[in-house]
């Protein structure tokens, strides 16, 4: 079996796979994978024309995710008996090819739902562990649009203050042109909180390179961004691209937080100027961080999207 590393040659591959997808979960958001392939060792291999991601661990097979076939996946075809043959096969060659390899049997970004379907293969054989720290953040986009209800009045009353202060705020799509100015926003970000652990700051300042690289390819990525200005001076930027057909990833999310409202507006403005045309945006995961846990749960989520590992019993 052969497993081939991620890179921007493998867009148009992984896109052929990806495309009609139904799966919210951002770990199969198209950018997300090439971006952050490096630092997760993410491998891809095609299986009897079945899509598998396989992670590593010190160059040694680690775990799998369970087989997505052109024009079908295992959200939207959960009970399509073609699919579900398919994709037994498929993981079952998978599995043969781990134990050839004395490797332990674990799969991971599973769902509840493909969990199920996994047991009734052989009840009991596997075991299924949600990971809290990787559940999604999905919310309805009119919500995040319009603030809407009393458990958003504090949102509202964020944005409110902010207007009042700076009426002459400016909002425009990323461009080439202004593209400097995210990473400006992002170099800001980081000296003010350079006091982090060494660790968190190692992630944030690898976090400023994908950004980067995410800037310099968003055509190639499909993705689109927004960013606020105060006069000349860059306080809030966002960057996103389409996750499945209702569903819109928001990727990064930074401001200066110097600025009550910055972050609630840049948020609310992209998604009314930009993504009406979803009914769902994914924000992502908080990856037990808790403060950002906190962020998220305070924007009320419509769907708290759970994935989890599967180990054998």
């Amino acid at each position: 079996m052969k497993l081939t590393k991620i890179e921007f040659d493998s867009i148009d591959i992984l896109r052929e796979y990806l495309t009609d997808s139904a799966i919210m979960d951002c770990a199969f958001c198209l950018g997300n994978i090439i971006l952050w392939a490096d630092m997760y060792n993410v491998y891809y291999t095609i299986v009897d024309d079945m899509l598998v991601f396989i992670s590593e661990e010190e160059g040694i097979p680690s775990s799998f995710t369970f087989p997505i076939g052109i024009h079908m996946d295992f959200a939207k075809d959960i009970d399509n008996p073609l699919y579900i043959e398919a994709a037994k096969k498929a993981f079952y060659k998978i599995i043969d090819y781990f134990k050839d390899n004395n490797l332990p049997i674990r799969l991971h970004c599973i769902t509840p739902e493909v969990y199920k379907l996994i047991d009734s293969f052989e009840p009991g054989r596997f075991i299924y562990t949600p990971n809290r720290d990787y559940y999604d953040y999905i919310y309805s986009t009119n919500k995040l649009a319009t603030l809407k209800g009393n458990k958003l009045h504090k949102k509202r009353n964020h944005i409110n203050n902010f207007l009042k202060r700076y009426p002459d705020y400016i909002y425009e799509d990323i461009t080439k042109d202004n593209a400097h100015m995210c990473l400006n926003v992002l170099k800001l970000w980081l000296e003010r909180h350079s006091d982090m652990d060494e660790e968190s700051l190692r992630d944030y300042e690898y976090e400023y390179k994908i950004v980067e690289l995410s800037l310099n390819n968003m055509d190639k990525l499909n993705m689109m961004g927004g960013l606020i200005r105060i006069g000349d001076k860059p306080i809030a930027f966002t960057i996103g691209e389409p996750l499945c057909h209702n569903t819109y990833d928001i990727h990064f999310e930074k401001a200066d937080d110097s600025i009550p409202g910055a972050y609630q507006m840049i948020n609310r403005e992209f998604v009314a100027r930009k993504l009406l045309g979803y009914e769902y945006i994914n924000r992502e995961e908080d990856l037990g961080i808790e403060g950002l846990r906190k962020s998220k749960l305070s924007y009320y989520p419509d769907i708290l999207y759970e994935t989890g590992k599967i180990t054998e019993s």
